[in-house]
């Protein structure tokens, strides 16, 4: 007999604000609905739950939420006792793949144990989002779980105010559109944040960041939610080929080709999908149906169309 802890959450895909967003630009973030994750009893197979691959994740999780301060927003006895009676997090999140797998496991523990009561201030359950996530990825800006708690799309605006928005309706014909391209291997988060880091100290790399990445980020959420899609490819195109020179370690090297062959052709333009070096990752097209078939020796996945 299975019982559940609470709802399933949803997985997330930041679709603008990758490393921008640690330096003061705004971020898009959708939750994908495609894949999510669980906390769960099963009373009837206790040695099977035991060898769970997601109870060692959930022990260690818990001692660090008692050494971390997180006693005041988490019951942690509970979570505790739960966790000798057979809890488990049943998750098809791929980890390490940009999709939002440790955004999930924190929004359910939030969900099933917290001991503050309703947050409305979105920004307030971000900040603490942001402490519960950091066990993952050492820095994390809570969006994530925000996202996959709320099941919504969240928007953090140039003033980092945060704020669920409306995203414009998809257009259900096979013109223009967004896509997920599976570069079949993980990406670890943690150490392409801190080469980001490490690069951001040098100079030059700071004002490209500042004057060229931030301010093309932006364009392109802002052409997104009004649906001026032409401007969005325009300025995706940019963004595509801003990536590509200056954020090599975060592209696989067999994707550097197709990478570069969409933006010479223009039938479609790449981006990364969160921290990238592995996972999922984006991709924008005037002809949805045109730029599949061109990757069709990749695993491709269509999110959304819209008038090309």
């Amino acid at each position: 007999m299975i019982s559940e802890k609470g709802p399933a959450f949803n997985s997330k895909i930041l679709l603008f604000g990758e490393y921008s967003l640690m330096k003061g630009s705004m971020a898009l973030c959708i939750p994908y609905e495609k894949f999510s994750g669980q906390l769960l009893f099963d009373k009837l197979s206790a040695n099977k739950i035991s060898n769970h691959a997601s109870l060692i994740y959930l022990i260690e999780y818990l001692d660090f939420l008692k050494t971390n301060d997180l006693s005041r927003a988490i019951n942690i006895e509970e979570f505790e006792s739960d966790i000798e009676s057979g809890l488990y997090f049943e998750c098809n999140i791929p980890i390490s793949y940009g999709l939002g797998s440790s955004g999930a496991i924190v929004a359910a523990i939030f969900d099933a144990y917290s001991v503050v009561g309703n947050i409305n201030d979105l920004l307030e359950l971000k900040i603490l989002f942001a402490k519960m996530e950091s066990y993952y990825h050492g820095e994390s800006s809570g969006l994530d779980p925000l996202v996959s708690y709320l099941n919504k799309a969240v928007l953090i605006s140039e003033d980092n105010k945060v704020k669920t928005v409306e995203l414009p309706k998809e257009i259900k014909k096979d013109l223009g559109g967004i896509f997920l391209l599976d570069t079949k291997t993980t990406g670890e988060t943690q150490p392409l944040v801190s080469w980001f880091l490490t690069e951001y100290e040098n100079a030059d790399f700071k004002n490209k960041i500042q004057n060229k990445l931030v301010p093309l980020n932006n364009k392109c959420i802002s052409n997104y939610l009004s649906g001026d899609y032409d401007s969005l490819l325009a300025e995706i195109k940019s963004l595509s080929k801003f990536t590509i020179e200056n954020f090599k370690p975060m592209i696989p090297s067999y994707i550097k080709e197709i990478w570069e062959k969409g933006i010479e052709t223009n039938s479609y333009y790449l981006k990364l999908c969160g921290s990238g070096g592995g996972g999922m990752m984006l991709g924008f097209a005037y002809d949805l149906t045109k730029a599949l078939n061109e990757l069709s020796n990749f695993e491709t996945h269509r999110l959304m169309s819209f008038k090309g």
